[in-house]
C-alpha cells in the first residue's frame, strides 16, 4: 500500500492490534510537581471549563485553559469528541467536562493501567497530567506513563489528521522536535518508551522525506544506539544510487555504522571522532570519490506499530525510491574499510581506555596513525613544529634533555620512564624522526641532564634491534670506552671503526642512519668507568672469551686489518682482563679460517672395509690458482647469531642505572636475573635457558621476573626486542608455565598480569 493511500485509509475502521508490554510506571515522586494556573481561575478544580463542546487541535505554542490550568505549549486536543481509527475515543482528548482532584494528585501514576486514557485515568491521574503539561513536559521524573498518554495524541496528528489534510504537514517539524526532547528526557529510564518514541520519529522523517536527498545533504548522526536504522539515511543512499551517483565518505561510514552486519567494536565508539575522520581517509583513498551501487527493484518500505491502542499498525512504501541499505557487495567494500580503520585505531584506543582524561595530549597522539597526526592542532602541532625547525638543517641535531622536555612532558622526576620513552619514539617515527639513545635498542633512559639526538628516519625504519646492529653498538661502546679510560682513541679512529662496522655487518641504510646518530650521541656523552671494572669482572672467563672472539670476527670479516683497528682491539682486551698479546694472533686465524668451527660431522674416510696398504696421495698436475681472501658468509652469520647474546649481555653492562653483583665465591657462574626496569634482552640472563624454552623465550620470561603487571603496548615492545611475534610469545609462555604449573603465566587483556607463582615454578 502506498503512503498516501494509506494515510486516507486511516478515515475508515482500522484493525485493532495489540502487540505492546505495558509503559513501565516509575517509582513513586517524593515532591509534588510545580503548578501553573490559569489567570484568575478558581482554586478548586472541581469545577470543569470546557470549549462549548467543539473539538480542536492546539497546535505548537497555543495557550489553552482546561480546570484551571493554562497549558501554554499546545500539541494537544481538547475538546468533548473524537473518534479514533479503531472507532473508540481518542485516547489523549483532554475533556474538560471531566472531573480533576487537583487536592491529591496522583504525582506516581499508581492509578494508570495498561492502556491509559484520559477519558478512563481517575480525577487524581487528571490533575497529575495537565499539572505537567502545565509545566512544560520536562519534568525529568514524571510517571512515563503520562509521557505515553501525551504521545498517543502526536500519533493521531500525525498519521491521521495529516493523512486526511495534507496541507497540516509542516506540523510534522515542531511534532518531531517535540519527540525528540522527550526521548532525550526519558529514554534512558524506559526502553519502552525509548523504543515507541525512535520508531515514531523513524515514522516522522519518512513522511518528512518530500522529494529525493541530494548528496549535498549530511547523512544522520552516527549514535550511540544502531538498532534503527534512520531512514533518512535509507533515503539519501537510495537518491545516490538512483541517480548514479558515488557514495560520498560521510555517507558510506554511516551505512556502515548503522548496518546490522558490521560490528562496531571499542575503538569506534570509544574513539568517533578519530574514527570517522581515519575513515574518510582510508575511504578515498581506496574509492575517490566513492563507489556507485545499482538501484535494484526494492523499494523503501517501513512498518510502525503505534504505542497507542486506538491506531494500530501502519506500512508506508516509497515508490521511487529503491532500497539498497543491504545489498551485500557495497557491504563488503564498507566493512572491509571499517575493521582495517579499527584494528588501525585499537592502540589509541586501549591506551586512551587506560587515561580517559589524556586525549588530545602528545602521549596519546603517538598512537595516532600518521594521517590523523598531520594537522593537528594545539601542543601536537607545537611539537611537529618545534621538531620540523630543528631537522630544518641537516636532518640531525644534538639537544639537552631539559630542551625536549620543553616541548614533551616529562613528570616531576625529570626523567623519562621506559613506557615514556616508547610513547615518545612513537610518536617521533609517525612524524618521519627518531631520537637516541633510545631504550628499544637497548638505549639509556633520557633525562633533563642528558644529550638527545634527533635525526630524520625513512619510513618503515625497524623499531628493534637486529644482532648485526646490536653487535655494532656492542663495539662502539667499547670503543668509546677506551676513550674513557686512556683517552688514546682519536675520533678518526673512531669513526673508521664506525666505517668498518657498518660495512662488515652489512647494515641497512636505517641502521646506519641510526649508528651515526648514536655515535654522535657518545661524543657528546662522558662515558663514566665508575663501577665499569666492577661490573665486567662479574662476567665469567667464558663470557669474556665470547666477547673477545666476537670483536675479533667482526673485525676480520672484510679480510682487511688496519693497524688502528689492532690498536684499538688490544686496547679493548686490556679492558676486559684479556691477554692483548693475543689479538694478532686471534686475527691471524680468523683471517685464514682456522678458528672456523665444524658445523657438521667431519669425514675422516668413507664408510666400509678399508683400502690395504698405505695410500698415497696422486700429485696435483697443476699448481692451485691463488685466491683473494675471502671469509665464509655462513661463518659470519652463525657468529653473529652467537654474538647476539654476547651484545645483550654487554648492553647491561653498560647501564649505569643497574649494578651486577659479583659471584659468590664457590657460587655457580649463573647469569643474573634482571631488574624491574632493566630493557629487555640486556641482562646477563637472557642466555640462560629455562624449562625447555628456546633462548629468545627464556630471555623474555627473564626480563619479565620481578614484574607483577606490563600493559598490552610494553608487552609488544618486550617480544619486538627478542625477535618476537607477541601473540606468539604470549602463547609459548602460557603453555610452558602449564606445563610446569598448572597456571598460565601472563592473563589480561589490556593490562597483562604475571603469575607469580607461574613464573616461579617455572624458573625453579
Amino acid at each position: 500500500m502506498g503512503f498516501l493511500s494509506w494515510l486516507r485509509s486511516l478515515s475508515g475502521e482500522a484493525e485493532r492490534t495489540k502487540v505492546f508490554s505495558s509503559p513501565a510506571v516509575p517509582p513513586v515522586v517524593d515532591r509534588p510537581l510545580p503548578v501553573r494556573r490559569a489567570p484568575n481561575a478558581p482554586p478548586s478544580a472541581q469545577k470543569s471549563s470546557h470549549l462549548s463542546g467543539k473539538t480542536r487541535w492546539y497546535g505548537y505554542g497555543e495557550a489553552v485553559p482546561v480546570g484551571g490550568y493554562l497549558i501554554m505549549g499546545g500539541l494537544i486536543y481538547v475538546g468533548t469528541a473524537l473518534t479514533s481509527p479503531n472507532g473508540g475515543t481518542e485516547s489523549s482528548l483532554i475533556n474538560p467536562a471531566l472531573r480533576i482532584n487537583s487536592q491529591n494528585p496522583d504525582w506516581a501514576g499508581q492509578s494508570l493501567d495498561y492502556w491509559p486514557s484520559y477519558e478512563s485515568i481517575t480525577p487524581a491521574a487528571r490533575a497529575a497530567y495537565l499539572t505537567w503539561l502545565a509545566d512544560g513536559r520536562r519534568y525529568p521524573e514524571v510517571p512515563i506513563g503520562y509521557v505515553f498518554l501525551f504521545m498517543y495524541g502526536l500519533e493521531h496528528r500525525v498519521l491521521v489528521d495529516i493523512g486526511r489534510d495534507p496541507s497540516l504537514a509542516g506540523e510534522l517539524v515542531p511534532i518531531r522536535a517535540e519527540m525528540l526532547s522527550l526521548l532525550n528526557l526519558h529514554g534512558d529510564r524506559s526502553s519502552s518508551f525509548s523504543g515507541y518514541a525512535s520508531r515514531f520519529l523513524n515514522l516522522i522523517d519518512f513522511m518528512l522525506m518530500q522529494g529525493p536527498a541530494s548528496a549535498g545533504g549530511e547523512p544522520p548522526a552516527l549514535t550511540e544506539s544502531r538498532w534503527l536504522v534512520p531512514i533518512s539515511l535509507k533515503v539519501g543512499l537510495g537518491d545516490l544510487a538512483a541517480n548514479a551517483n558515488p557514495i560520498p565518505a560521510r555517507w558510506a561510514l554511516a551505512w556502515a555504522w548503522f548496518h546490522p552486519e558490521i560490528p562496531v567494536r571499542t575503538p569506534a565508539s570509544r574513539c568517533t571522532e578519530e574514527f570517522a575522520r581515519l575513515f574518510t581517509l582510508r575511504y578515498q583513498q581506496k574509492f575517490g570519490d566513492g563507489f556507485t551501487v545499482r538501484p535494484g527493484k526494492t523499494t523503501i518500505r517501513t512498518s510502525y506499530h503505534t504505542a497507542s491502542s486506538q491506531i494500530g499498525q501502519a506500512d508506508l512504501e516509497m515508490d521511487n525510491i529503491p532500497d539498497v541499505f543491504a545489498q551485500q557487495a557495497p557491504l563488503r567494500k564498507l566493512a572491509e574499510v571499517f575493521d582495517g580503520v579499527s584494528a588501525e585505531l585499537e592502540p589509541y584506543s586501549r591506551w586512551l581506555g587506560r587515561n580517559p582524561d589524556k586525549a588530545g595530549t602528545l602521549a596519546a597522539a603517538a598512537l595516532l596513525p600518521r594521517d590523523l597526526i598531520d594537522g593537528s592542532t594545539g601542543s601536537v602541532r607545537d611539537f611537529q613544529d618545534w621538531l620540523t625547525e630543528k631537522l630544518a638543517a641537516s636532518g640531525t641535531a644534538l639537544i639537552s634533555g631539559a630542551e625536549l622536555f620543553n616541548h614533551w612532558p616529562a613528570g616531576a622526576t625529570g626523567k623519562l620512564s621506559k613506557p615514556e620513552t616508547v610513547n615518545l619514539v612513537t610518536l617521533l617515527d609517525s612524524l618521519g624522526a627518531a631520537l637516541e639513545p633510545d631504550v628499544r635498542f637497548g638505549g639509556a633512559a633520557v633525562s633533563e641532564l642528558t644529550p638527545v639526538v634527533l635525526f630524520r628516519v625513512q619510513p618503515g625504519s625497524p623499531h628493534s634491534p637486529t644482532p648485526a646492529y646490536s653487535t655494532a653498538l656492542t663495539m662502539m661502546h667499547l670503543a668509546a670506552a677506551v676513550t674513557a679510560a686512556d683517552g688514546h682513541i682519536l675520533p678518526a679512529e673512531l669513526d673508521h671503526l664506525t666505517a668498518h662496522l657498518e660495512s662488515s655487518l652489512q647494515l641497512t641504510t636505517p641502521e646506519r642512519t641510526r649508528l651515526q646518530a648514536h655515535l654522535q650521541w657518545l661524543g657528546a656523552t662522558e662515558v663514566k668507568l665508575t663501577g665499569l671494572t666492577k661490573r665486567l669482572e662479574s662476567l665469567s672467563g667464558a663470557q669474556k672469551a665470547a666477547v673477545g672472539d666476537m670483536l675479533v670476527t667482526v673485525a676480520a670479516a672484510d679480510g682487511h686489518i688496519a693497524p688502528a683497528e689492532v690498536t684499538t682491539l688490544q686496547k679493548i682486551y686490556k679492558l676486559l682482563g684479556l691477554e692483548a698479546s693475543t689479538v694478532s694472533s686471534r686475527l691471524h686465524a680468523a683471517m685464514t679460517g682456522s678458528l672456523a668451527p665444524a658445523r657438521g660431522p667431519v669425514t675422516v674416510r668413507p664408510a666400509g672395509e678399508p683400502d690395504p696398504g698405505y695410500p698415497i696421495p696422486v700429485p696435483p698436475t697443476t699448481a692451485p690458482a691463488e685466491t683473494g681472501f675471502v671469509l665464509d658468509p655462513t661463518i659470519i652469520q652463525a657468529k653473529m647469531s652467537e654474538t647476539a647474546a654476547v651484545s645483550a649481555l654487554l648492553g647491561g653492562i653498560f647501564d649505569e642505572d643497574q649494578t651486577l653483583p659479583a659471584p659468590e665465591p664457590g657460587g655457580p657462574e649463573r647469569p643474573q636475573q634482571p631488574g624491574p626496569e632493566e630493557p629487555a634482552g640486556t641482562n646477563p640472563g637472557a642466555a640462560f635457558p629455562v624449562a625447555g624454552l628456546d633462548q629468545a623465550h627464556s630471555s623474555m620470561l627473564h626480563a619479565l621476573a620481578g614484574r607483577n603487571q606490563l600493559d598490552r603496548n610494553e608487552f609488544e615492545d618486550l617480544a619486538a626486542h627478542h625477535g618476537l611475534l607477541p601473540d606468539g610469545a604470549l602463547d609459548t609462555l602460557n603453555e610452558a608455565a602449564l606445563d610446569a604449573s598448572d597456571e598460565p603465566l601472563i592473563e589480561g587483556d589490556e593490562i597483562l598480569i604475571i603469575n607469580v607463582y607461574a613464573l616461579k615454578e617455572l624458573c625453579s
